[in-house]
């Protein structure tokens, strides 16, 4: 009763930390899998849909293929049950962690303390909020459960116990490949507390070989790839990384403090305390400790080659092991004296005090990255649901938008296929070749003007994360001229035509530095005005009045003198070009920048609208 109420504790104190992934909706690699199902067919699609290597060779029927063909089928993109099914892993989890600490320590507070401190690291932030990550926090269950099997049977001796190992022991293939590490992790076990059972354990090993040897087959060849292996002595370099990280005050530093001597202390500190607690244990002849670095060295083992993809949630199995030495530790500094418990304190609440704001912080940002994603995915099933026939065009998509929800082509789930980004997300993303190819992404300028023109396309805006249909704008520009007389400088249409020195938008207006151009259509006449709707900074005005040019075709008009920054300005400058010219640059020119407040940025002048009128 009283082991059952401390697992319950364990259970509230994960599920207050990570109730806010509840909100977390589906990014990056869930497309592919979500999608998976409708490449099922027959029984023989079946078959490949469960067992083909996939994603770097990796073959995950349970974990991956059937959680998502099962859970799409029922609810499609309704992404709450998903988020349930993790958070249910995850208490099963802690529930069976608190059940093998028991059999191991016979102590409650470290049956209470190690999955505390478990569900407490940076680790399973990712795992508990991006759902194409759920096979962490599901392998490391199975491995509890495996565990808990041959704890009991070397306990008791009976065979039901060693048949629960085999059995889930076996079914974690298909969920995660470190699998293939749990037999030393047995073994580890049985040699330092139930020699009489090597043997046995030994046989544990054949199917992780069987296993290993077919995942290396079919793995495909990799070469200068971030998941290529290196069997040198990078390993150990690669270990320590992780050991600091799995402390916790190096992230922590990297997401709340620019303070390099801070996670070095913390993390000497914590770690002094580990030592000196596994030298003190082994002198007693206490080996629990030694099988706790033992479990994370060897879970962690598979990793350890992949030096260049260094991944926080590649700890959620290792540091099981590592908990259970500071629940363990914990327990036995409360029953020491009073210099043990105040060391024992010191080191579990730096940890925790690292490691629960930094996890809540990593889990909210995951959980905010994927909102635009479902604003977006959800406008476009909208529109299309509408208007089935037409072109969608998406204007404003970001750099991590792209690669966090456009790159995995989520709008085929909603049956949208003609859905392309406007062709200034080309100046906006970062290039990747060795991934994608941000242009098969895009549509042509031509072609796009053409749908517009046709009434064959949709336009959607991102503002903000929100989703604004903003057709008649596009329309506009493509229908009543080739080329625009009319730039509103906070939105992105037509983006394209201004100069790369413009500073991005922000709202309703951007800024310009000492230069800065835009490409407009010119009168027929060759004849007009233009029109600056702009402001400035007060403080541009310290030196004299804020000067500005224009130049058409060569012509320099001006300078107006700006007296007043403390309102919008109206500006208006004469012009004449060649009779005949359909489109010309038009250069904007101050003769001074400055920086306001923390802004290192050169700023000239704000610009809200450049417009080209006729004289008659």
């Amino acid at each position: 009763m009283r082991l059952t109420l401390v697992s319950l504790a364990a259970m509230v104190f994960s599920v207050v930390l990570y109730k806010y992934t509840l909100r977390a909706w589906f990014q990056q690699d869930d497309f592919a899998w979500l999608g998976l199902r409708f490449q099922v067919h027959s029984p023989g699609d079946l078959i490949w849909a469960l067992f083909a290597p996939l994603a770097q060779g990796t073959i995950r029927p349970i974990s991956e293929r059937a959680f998502f063909m099962v859970l799409s089928s029922v609810f499609g993109l309704y992404a709450l049950p998903y988020r349930i099914l993790v958070f249910i892993t995850q208490l099963a989890a802690i529930g069976m962690f608190s059940a093998v600490t028991w059999r191991l320590t016979r102590s409650l507070t470290a049956s209470f303390l190690a999955p505390v401190l478990w569900s407490a690291n940076i680790a399973l932030s990712e795992p508990m909020t991006w759902t194409s990550a759920y096979n962490e926090i599901l392998c490391s269950f199975c491995f509890l459960l495996s565990f808990y099997g041959l704890v009991r049977y070397t306990q008791t001796g009976e065979r039901r116990h060693n048949i629960l190992q085999w059995v889930s022991f076996m079914l974690t293939f298909g969920v995660l490949e470190i699998n293939v590490m749990y037999p030393l992790i047995a073994l580890l076990y049985t040699v330092l507390f139930a020699r009489s059972y090597v043997r046995r354990t030994l046989w544990l090993i054949v199917p992780a070989v069987v296993f290993g040897i077919a995942h290396t087959a079919v793995r495909p060849n990799v070469r200068n790839d971030v998941y290529a292996l290196h069997l040198d002595l990078s390993v150990f370099p690669t270990l320590l990384t992780y050991w600091k990280r799995a402390l916790g005050p190096v992230v922590a530093a990297e997401t709340f403090l620019d303070w390099e001597l801070y996670p070095k202390l913390l993390t000497l500190l914590i770690s002094g305390c580990i030592l000196v607690f596994v030298i003190l244990r082994i002198r007693r002849g206490d080996w629990l400790p030694v099988f706790g670095l033992g479990w994370f060295v060897i879970a962690l083992g598979p990793f350890l080659p992949v030096r260049d993809h260094i991944s926080d949630y590649y700890l959620t199995v290792p540091v099981i092991g590592l908990a259970v030495l500071g629940g363990w530790a914990s327990a036995v500094a409360i029953e020491s004296g009073w210099i043990y418990r105040g060391v024992a304190a010191v080191a579990i609440v730096a940890y925790l005090v690292c490691s629960i704001p930094t996890n809540r912080r990593l889990s909210w940002l995951l959980s905010s990255r994927s909102a635009p994603v479902r604003k977006l995915v959800q406008g476009v099933a909208a529109a299309h649901e509408r208007e089935p026939e037409k072109t969608i065009l998406i204007e404003g998509v970001t750099d991590q938008l792209f690669w966090t929800g456009v790159y995995d082509h989520p709008f085929r789930l909603v049956g949208a296929n003609d859905v392309y980004m406007t062709p200034e997300a080309l100046q906006k993303i970062a290039p990747d070749p060795s991934i994608a190819k941000v242009s098969d992404y895009t549509i042509p300028e031509a072609e796009m003007l053409t749908e517009l023109k046709d009434h064959r396309a949709i336009v959607f805006g991102l503002e903000g994360g929100d989703v604004h249909d903003i057709t008649a704008a596009y329309e506009a520009a493509a229908v009543n001229s080739v080329m625009p007389r009319k730039m509103v400088m906070g939105q992105p249409i037509l983006e394209s035509l201004l100069s790369k020195s413009w500073y991005p938008s922000e709202g309703d207006y951007r800024w310009m530095p000492k230069t800065a151009s835009v490409h407009l259509g010119m009168p027929e006449s060759g004849k007009g005005d233009l029109d600056l709707e702009a402001f400035c900074s007060p403080v541009q005005l310290k030196d004299g009045p804020l000067l500005v040019w224009v130049t058409i075709q060569g012509h320099r008009y001006g300078p107006h003198e700006i007296h007043d920054c403390s309102g919008p300005l109206g500006i208006r400058f004469s012009f004449t070009v060649t009779p005949g010219t359909k489109e010309a640059d038009v250069k904007f020119e101050v003769n001074r920048t400055v920086h306001v407040g923390a802004d290192l940025r050169d700023l000239g002048l704000a610009v809200r609208n450049v417009e080209v009128l006729s004289q008659p």
